[in-house]
This record gives structure tokens, sequence and C-alpha cells, in this order.
């Protein structure tokens, strides 16, 4: 759910033609985030009970990856800081 001053009408309403020439009003939907790596700027990779609809009835424990900093970094960039760490 985005703040209420960003569901001014004119940001959430879109004025939309059919193919029927008929002008119809859409309703945008906002969604939050998937979320993205601090370190790298990438999306992570969430398992599918983390997805917006779906995300209020899971645990936590569910909604993350089951690895250090599951949900906070990519991947990619904790094995680049497991092989730093493990080379000093």
């Amino acid at each position: 759910m985005p703040r209420p001053g960003l569901l001014t009408k004119s940001s959430a309403n879109r004025m939309k033609r059919t193919p029927g020439a008929r002008v119809v009003l859409h309703r945008r939907k906002h969604y939050k985030t998937g979320g993205t790596c601090f370190i790298t700027g990438s999306d992570l990779q969430l398992s599918r009970k983390a997805k917006h609809g779906v995300r209020s009835g899971a645990s936590r424990s569910s909604k993350r990856p089951n690895r250090p900093y599951g949900g906070v970094i990519s991947s990619r960039a904790l094995r680049r800081g497991i092989i730093k760490a493990t080379r000093d």
C-alpha cells in the first residue's frame, strides 16, 4: 500500500481508450518491490510466498532464502563476500 499522498486521483487513475473508442478509467495498482540487493543493486530472488498478495499469510522464514543474509543481499554478492573473506 503506498503512502496516502501517492494515492491521489492523478497518480492512481488513468484514462484508457479501448479498441471500441470508449474512454474508460483504469485504476493502477501499487505493489511493493520484491527487494533489491544493496551491494549490487540487482533484484533479489525471493520465494513465491514473498510476492505480493501472498505476503501477509506466509511466515517470515518462508519468505527468505535459507542462507546467510537471505533476503538482504543477492547470492552473487554473498559469494563474492565469502571468497573475499577467505582470501584475506
